[in-house]
């Protein structure tokens, strides 16, 4: 079997027959779908054993809720293919998407990860999600020569925007080398996916960049998770940032430049984070003041090799001024709408 298409459930009730049925119309036919069923509250759980009951390339499995990380995991180590994809289950596939990476990247080359484009679906509208990387096979010496030093933090564009877009979604990995990469923190909530694919596109001798858009990001229900306050947000980061530093610090200089980004990036967005959601500014204040305290989040961020817009919010932290980094926060995100 070529293809394992795992696809984590959680809630998606509305979304789900859609997200399945672009999967089944798939043009190419060797796959096997995987719908794991993590706890689904809602009719989840029914419209996938209804799936399995009627197409024998589908099989469910039913578990706790135990996170979307979890979820995946389950997947991925049940699946039979040589080469694993993931769709979340209120997301959708172009139905030419396993043949096109067939034909363009599977058949012709030994590669751990295809890479392709995607668009993401509004209500009245669509967006394409950005091609950073010129399409084409990348070998070792490519890779580290044009995407590693550019990875996870591009200093040509604005902080911390990468040439990879660090979302499980938009890949394609060959099982066997996911098997070696895959996120092991399970406890991880948010920033799930760059905990992996970062090391994956590190790792990995071979990628092949495909510039077709194949996917459909969902973007009707997003605005109710963007507003919902995380008071856990601080220690999520610390659970995240820990685990890739244990697994790609002192591999590479430029990538623990990367990741001294990446540190300072989630930092301040957790500050954003408060504002964005509504919390007083005092709230915030005592909140932030906390968390910075028992996560020890500004420990080891090097502010010099940080643009001046990160380096003085840093400073605002370090300095203890979390009145003045909120107002901020506030007025930036004010004028971004």
């Amino acid at each position: 079997m070529k293809f394992s298409v795992v696809v984590p459930i959680y809630n998606v009730e509305k979304y789900l027959n859609k997200c399945v049925e672009s999967i089944l119309n798939q043009t190419y036919k060797d796959f096997e779908l995987i719908l794991v069923d993590d706890g689904s509250p809602d009719h989840c759980p029914e419209i996938c054993d209804e799936y399995a009951e009627r197409d024998a390339r589908v099989r469910v499995i039913h578990k706790e809720n135990e996170g979307l990380v979890a979820a995946r995991n389950t997947g991925i180590k049940e699946a039979k293919g040589e080469y694993i994809c993931y769709v979340d289950g209120d997301d959708w596939i172009a139905n030419n998407l396993l043949e096109t990476v067939w034909k363009k990247a599977l058949k012709n080359y030994d590669v751990e990860i295809v890479v392709y484009s995607a668009i993401k679906q509004f209500e009245k509208h669509q967006e394409e999600i950005p091609k950073a990387v010129s399409e084409g096979l990348y070998n070792k010496e490519k890779l580290k020569k044009e995407i590693y030093p550019y990875m996870m933090y591009d200093s040509r564009k604005p902080f911390c925007t990468g040439l990879i877009f660090p979302v499980a979604w938009n890949k394609i990995f060959k099982r066997e080398f996911l098997l070696k990469h895959y996120c092991k923190e399970e406890k991880i909530r948010m920033g799930e996916d760059n905990a992996f694919v970062f090391e994956c596109i590190y790792e990995a001798d071979n990628i092949y960049f495909c510039e077709d858009k194949l996917y459909f990001y969902n973007q009707l229900n997003v605005s109710s998770m963007v507003h919902s306050y995380d008071e856990r947000r601080f220690d999520n980061n610390k659970l995240l940032t820990n685990y890739m530093e244990e697994r790609l610090k002192g591999k590479d200089k430029v990538l623990d430049e990367q990741m001294n980004a990446f540190k300072a990036y989630w930092l301040i967005m957790a500050i954003f984070h408060e504002v964005k959601c509504g919390k007083s500014i005092n709230y915030s204040r005592k909140h932030i003041n906390q968390k910075i305290k028992e996560t020890k989040a500004l420990k080891g961020i090097r502010t010099n090799e940080l643009p001046n817009s990160a380096k003085m919010y840093l400073i605002l932290l370090k300095m203890h001024l979390y009145m003045i980094a909120l107002i901020g926060a506030k007025v930036i995100s004010k004028r971004r709408g």
